[in-house]
Order: structure tokens, then sequence, then C-alpha cells
């Protein structure tokens, strides 16, 4: 049992990486680095010169680098979705009696192959801006079933660390409203960063400040949603604060993280418009709302265990 947590979370940090390193791929214009899949350039290793290129590829549009970028991450994305098939093989060996963990790691590994389905059609489909969506959006889901799993498997092995909490009736509701406004919030993010892409290819000379007015009421209702978080991030922090009730330690700290990490979304989403929507900035931005997912899937978790006593 102990084997299958350790994989569960080593499942969860490697996923995360592989969002972060596909992040990079995305704002380094990297995502048609390799034009065909899985080959590369007709390549199972990307050609390291113009002489390697098949005779139907236009040599102009061979990048070396980018290439590589995007192979790697291909090869990073193969060896996250093995550590997953163990962790779930391990899953079914440990846990058939346990639904929770079966059930979510299952829904997890299952998902990361229709995930590498997806991101195959990305390269056929000239990175569709509503596939690039689908594909980050089941890449949360995928993460957010780890971690349930795995705290799941936390209280099968050590019990019930919540059996001395109570929550406050609105929490969970809260902590789901938190959920919902993530999600909505990262697909308008999503559309925004695909508008102002296409954007600068029909506006190569356009200050970035100007091509986010163009997109019009989906930067304001980015900004409203965010600030729709935070209320809603205070308010869970002032209930699971209050004297009337008890939380653990986990569940302190999870929501402290969260509210830091909206306050730190806000400055960065203010920052992307005065310095001009800087690749950095971007990545790291899309990033910690991938974070932020995690972190109300833990504080959900944490609530249910409580009622579980």
């Amino acid at each position: 049992m102990k084997r299958y947590f350790q994989f569960s979370i080593l499942s969860m940090v490697f996923t995360y990486l592989l969002i972060f390193v596909g992040g990079l791929v995305r704002v380094s214009g990297a995502g048609m680095g390799c034009p065909d899949w899985p080959k590369c350039f007709g390549r199972w290793i990307p050609p390291t010169s113009l002489s390697q290129l098949p005779d139907y590829i236009d040599p102009e549009k061979f990048n070396l680098v980018l290439a590589w970028v995007e192979y790697l991450n291909r090869l990073f994305g193969a060896l996250v979705g093995l550590i997953i098939l163990i962790t779930f093989i391990l899953g079914y060996l440990h846990f058939k009696s346990s639904k929770k963990v079966l059930y979510s790691i299952s829904g997890a590994f299952l998902l990361t192959l229709l995930e590498g389905w997806v991101g195959a059609k990305l390269v056929d489909t000239v990175l569709d801006p509503i596939t690039i969506t689908i594909h980050l959006l089941l890449a949360l889901v995928i993460i957010g079933l780890i971690i349930y799993s795995s705290i799941q498997a936390y209280f099968a092995i050590v019990g019930n660390f919540e059996k001395d909490s109570k929550y406050h009736p609105h929490a969970k509701n809260v902590i789901l409203g938190i959920l919902v406004c993530l999600f909505i919030e990262i697909i308008i993010g999503t559309e925004i960063r695909g508008g102002l892409d296409m954007s600068r290819k029909d506006n190569p000379l356009i200050e970035g400040i100007i091509l986010l007015k163009m997109l019009g009421p989906f930067k304001y209702m980015h900004t409203i949603l965010g600030f729709s978080l935070l209320g809603l991030t205070l308010y869970l922090r002032k209930i699971i604060y209050d004297n009337k009730f008890k939380s653990s330690p986990f569940m302190v700290n999870s929501v402290n993280f969260i509210m830091v990490l909206i306050f730190t979304q806000i400055l960065l989403g203010e920052a992307l418009v005065f310095f001009e929507v800087k690749p950095l900035m971007q990545l790291f931005h899309m990033w910690f709302s991938s974070l932020l997912i995690g972190l109300s899937v833990s504080t959900y978790t944490y609530w249910k265990i409580s009622i579980e006593q």
C-alpha cells in the first residue's frame, strides 16, 4: 500500500512537470516543431541537419531547436504515461477493496491514454485552439484524480487524519465554487492566449496591450472571475479559521496556499498586461492555475474525509 502511495506522489509530481513542459513548448512556439506524429520529420529520432530531411519537407520549415524541444516533450510525456500505468497496476493490486482509490486512479490512467490521442490530434489539426483547450483540461482532470487517489490512499494507510475536524456547513459549496470558477477561468484564459497568438500573426507590429483590448469582453470576464475567486478564497479562509469549528493542519495549509497563489495570479495577470504578455510570465500564469486545481481538489478531499468519521 505504501508503494502505491509513493508512486501516486511520483505520478503527481511528474504530471505537474509535464504540464509545465507542455506550457514551455507552447510559449516557445515549438508546438509544431515536429510536423508529424509519432515520428518527427518522418524519423524516430529528429534530424540534426537539413540533409536528413525527407524530400517532401520544405527546408525552411525545419528548426532544429524547436524540433528537439517538441520531441523531448513527447518522450517526457511517454515517461509520465509509464509512471501512471505502474501506479494504476499497484492500485489494482493493493486497493481492490477501496473504490475511491481504485476508481480515481483507473480514471486517471484511461484519461492519460485519451490525452495521448488528443496530443496526436493537436499535430493533425495544426494546434487548433479548441483542441489545445481540451488537451489542457484533460491534464487538469488527470492531476485532480491522481491527487484525490493519493489522499484517499493515505487515509487508508494511516487512518482518518480528519477525525477531529469539523467544518462550516458552507465549506463544501465554497470549495466546489472555487473549483468551478477555476475551470471556467482556465478555459477563458486559454481562449485569450489562443486569440493573442492568432492576433500576433495577423498584426505583428501592434503592441500586446492593444491586442488584448481587441479581444473584447474575454479579458474583462477573466479579470472579474479572478477577483471572484479571491473573494471565495477569503471567505473560505475565514470559515476555516472560525473558532466555532476545527480544521486540520492539512486543510489550513491548503487554503493558505490557495490564497497566496490567487494573489500571485492576480499580480501576474496585471503584469501580463503592463509588460505586454511576456512568454515566461504567461507560462507561470498557466502553471500556477494547474497548482490551484490540485490544491482545491485537496481541500475538497479533506472535507470529504472529515464527514466519513
